[in-house]
């Protein structure tokens, strides 16, 4: 029994001994498992020093995303990107700060990526002059990098901006290049154009009632695609067009390129008698306004400052220098007027003794050289009177605008008695320039003429010369009060048809009625 006491001691001897084996190696298992725990939760190691990113690219701040480490490691340490600027290439120092420890760091921010270009919606068109940027021809650059060059490469450079005066098609490179050097370039052309002219605004006088096409006086031009007359836009202010008043008017054209060219006039309205009226007093004149409608349009008017020199620097675009050429070669030389303007013909009246019985004359105005085609359309039977027919179509074209009629107030005439009154005469030579100005004054309006039928003639005192015969006589106002046609010398007389004789046969010789006051 004793042994069996001694031998079941020993078995729990053994027993303790084993337990505390095997407590002691589970401590160790658990302190080793413990100590595996807390490094896979805290430890933490740098794995690189150096990093590389792509300019633009998405740079991450989490500290984790640059250590190997734990959990905590991850969620406890902090990354120091101050130092960084993330829109700059470069190379910057960076580091994460874990539990005291700081773990250093190389960020390089390249660029490799070329700035990509967009370019408007063409075509360009331009006008000439104007100071182009790339801008303007640019919708946008994509480029990571904010430090952008944009610039023209090209010899048309004016102060840094693009400037083209000469009318034509060009081509331009534009580059984009960032701060890295990376570089990209758009090719486009574009069109150097002007804008379209309108010309001939000028106000409108209507007689009412007159039809008229506002395109016969105003037109639209550009050098790019001629005449745009017809697609001009034409507005008015007012639906109608009063007998008395004025209506606005606006013009719009627009040429192939885009520009727009727009004026503004005016449209006066009222009678015929008025518009006539304000010509006469010269408060408008066809060279300043579109004149529909008028009787004469054409006429010189009245000056009323009766300033004699004034006078005949104002009337020197109704004179003109005639030559006859006969048929044994030689030719004669005068003077005369113009007597009225129609759509197709200038009508001049001279002497008959000018003409002859020759049917052809060369006829120079004031301002221009000798026009050789003009006709001669007859005599009267009793007056010394001719007149001579010149087509406008012998004119250079617009010529015409430079030309009066001489200014007949027949009510003046009818009521001028023998007082001396100031007259005058000037004559062009054959070069179409003033030849000489001869001043005077009338001594009966109605005189016995001495030499030959008619015997009723004006007589003057004017010192007329050879080449004087078919000149204008004005009085210091612009009439005309009659026409020069001879002289005496002993005793020294000089002769004129009368106003109401040159008037009559006028009519007689064309079938034409003059306007007269």
């Amino acid at each position: 029994m004793n042994r069996d006491l001694t031998q079941t001691s020993k078995s729990v001897r053994r027993l303790n001994t084993k337990g505390k084996i095997v407590a002691g190696l589970s401590l160790c298992f658990f302190i080793a498992g413990f100590i595996v725990l807390i490094h896979s939760l805290f430890y933490a190691k740098q794995t690189q020093e150096n990093y590389t990113f792509e300019l633009g690219e998405t740079i991450s701040g989490d500290a984790g995303d640059y250590i190997d480490g734990g959990f905590f490691a991850r969620h406890l340490a902090l990354a120091d990107f101050s130092l960084v600027d993330t829109t700059r290439p470069g190379r910057y120092p960076m580091c994460v700060v874990y539990l005291g420890r700081v773990f250093s760091y190389d960020i390089s921010i390249i660029d490799t990526t070329v700035p990509e270009i967009t370019l408007k919606e063409g075509p360009f068109y331009f006008l000439p002059g104007t100071k182009l940027q790339p801008s303007d021809f640019i919708e946008s650059v994509r480029d990571a990098d904010s430090l952008l060059d944009i610039s023209f490469d090209t010899d048309h450079m004016e102060a840094g901006s693009l400037s083209c005066r000469e009318m034509r098609e060009y081509s331009v490179r534009i580059v984009a290049c960032d701060s890295s050097g990376n570089t990209s370039v758009a090719v486009t052309d574009y069109l150097v154009d002007d804008a379209p002219v309108i010309s001939g605004i000028k106000d409108f006088y209507v007689s009412s009632g007159s039809e008229f096409d506002i395109r016969e006086y105003v037109t639209a031009y550009d050098r790019m695609d001629g005449d745009l007359t017809d697609s001009m836009e034409i507005e008015y202010d007012s639906e109608e067009f009063p007998e008395s008043g004025e209506v606005g008017i606006s013009y719009t054209v627009t040429d192939s390129c885009g520009f727009t060219t727009t004026a503004e006039g005016t449209a006066y309205f009222d009678s015929a008698e008025t518009i006539q009226e304000l010509i006469c007093s010269r408060q408008i004149s066809r060279s300043e306004v579109n004149i529909v409608g008028a009787y004469n349009a054409y006429d010189t008017g009245l000056f009323e400052e009766g300033d004699m020199a004034m006078t005949l620097d104002g009337v020197m675009h109704s004179l003109v220098h005639i030559r006859i050429f006969k048929d044994d070669g030689s030719s004669t030389i005068g003077s005369g007027f113009i007597a009225e303007i129609t759509d197709t013909d200038i009508y001049v009246i001279t002497n008959r003794h000018v003409v002859g019985n020759y049917k052809e004359a060369c006829v120079t105005f004031m301002g221009r050289e000798c026009v050789p085609n003009a006709t001669v359309v007859g005599s009267a039977e009793e007056y010394d009177i001719a007149v001579i027919k010149v087509p406008k179509k012998f004119l250079p074209e617009g010529f015409d605008s430079a030309l009066y009629t001489v200014h007949i107030d027949m009510t003046y005439w009818e009521e001028l008695d023998d007082e001396p009154i100031e007259l005058a005469i000037e004559t062009v030579d054959e070069a179409g320039n003033i030849e000489h100005i001869r001043y005077g004054s009338l001594v009966k309006k109605l005189q016995t003429f001495p030499f030959f039928e008619p015997f009723i003639e004006t007589e003057m005192m004017l010192t007329l010369r050879s080449g004087d015969s078919g000149s204008a006589v004005f009085d210091s106002e612009g009439r005309l009060i009659a026409m020069a046609f001879a002289y005496s010398v002993s005793p020294e007389r000089d002769w004129a048809v009368p106003l109401n004789e040159i008037v009559d046969a006028y009519k007689e010789i064309t079938g034409r009625d003059l306007y007269t006051y």
